[in-house]
C-alpha cells in the first residue's frame, strides 16, 4: 500500500511504503535508529523520523520503546553487544584480556560516534552486564579480593568508556568543526611564543594529534601497568 504526501510543490513528492502489520520489533527499530543517527546525529532520531524510516506510524514505535531515553539506552546496549561479538574467549592472561576489551570498545564506539558520545549512561541491560562481568573476572584473576576487584573494575571501565566517548564525541562533530579543533593542535600550539609558554614550546614539535589512536593505546597500557603493580604489591607478604 502506498501513501503519498505532497508538499505544495509540483516537483516534489514523498512516497513511503507501509510496513506489514506486526513486522516491527525492537531490533528493527534499533537498526533504523542507527541509520537515522548516522545520517543526522542523535537529535535526528525522533520517533517521527523513525516512523518515516520504517514506513510506520510514529505511534507504533511507542509499543516497543516508552520514550527516546529508553531507545537511547537500548542503542548503547547494542554497542555493548557489538563489543561482545568481537571479543575472543578469555585467555590465561588477564592483562591481555583487559586490553582487548578496551580496544574493542573504542573500535565499536568510533563506528557509531553519535551514540557512543552518550555511552557514559548506564544501559543496565544484558550486554552491559556481560562486559562488566568479564572485566571483574580479569581483576579477580589478577589476584584481587572482591572489594578491590569491584573498585578497580569501576575505575578501569569508566576510563575506557570515558576515553572512548571523548574520541567518539570528536568524531561526531561536523567535519568543519572537527578539522578546526584538530588544526589548533597541529598549527596554533606550535606557534605559541616560548617566552609565555616555555613548556608547550619545548614539546610542540612532538605533540600528537588529538585523534591519534596511539594516545588511547598508551593510556590503556599505563592503566594496566598500574593495575599490575598494585596486584604485585598486594601479593607481597
Amino acid at each position: 500500500m502506498l501513501s503519498v504526501r505532497t508538499t505544495g510543490r509540483e516537483d516534489v513528492g514523498l512516497t513511503t511504503r507501509r510496513r506489514p502489520r506486526g513486522s516491527l520489533n525492537q531490533q528493527v527499530i534499533l537498526d533504523a535508529a542507527f541509520a537515522v543517527t548516522e545520517r543526522g546525529g542523535l537529535d535526528a532520531a525522533t520517533f517521527q523520523a523513525l516512523g518515516a524510516e520504517l514506513g510506520a506510524h510514529p505511534t507504533a514505535i511507542y509499543r516497543h520503546f516508552r520514550d527516546k531515553d529508553e531507545l537511547l539506552l537500548a542503542m548503547i546496549d547494542a554497542l555493548h553487544a557489538q563489543t561482545l561479538a568481537g571479543l575472543p574467549e578469555p585467555t590465561g592472561d588477564w592483562a591481555a584480556d583487559l586490553a582487548v576489551v578496551a580496544h574493542r570498545t573504542r573500535e565499536v564506539f568510533m563506528r557509531h560516534p553519535s551514540v557512543a558520545a552518550y555511552a557514559y549512561r548506564t544501559a543496565h541491560r544484558e550486554h552491559e552486564f556481560h562486559i562488566v562481568d568479564r572485566v571483574i573476572d580479569c581483576m579477580r584473576r589478577a589476584g584481587f579480593g572482591d572489594d578491590d576487584a569491584a573498585r578497580l573494575y569501576r575505575v578501569f571501565a569508566d576510563f575506557v568508556l570515558g576515553y572512548s566517548a571523548l574520541d567518539a564525541g570528536l568524531a561526531a562533530l561536523d567535519p568543519a568543526t572537527r578539522q578546526a579543533d584538530l588544526r589548533s593542535w597541529e598549527v596554533e600550539y606550535r606557534m605559541l611564543p616560548a617566552d609565555q609558554y616555555p613548556n608547550i614550546a619545548a614539546v610542540a614539535h612532538a605533540l600528537p594529534a588529538v585523534d591519534d589512536p596511539e594516545n588511547f593505546t598508551l593510556a590503556v597500557d599505563l592503566m594496566i601497568e598500574a593495575i599490575r603493580a598494585r596486584a604485585a604489591a598486594a601479593s607481597r607478604p
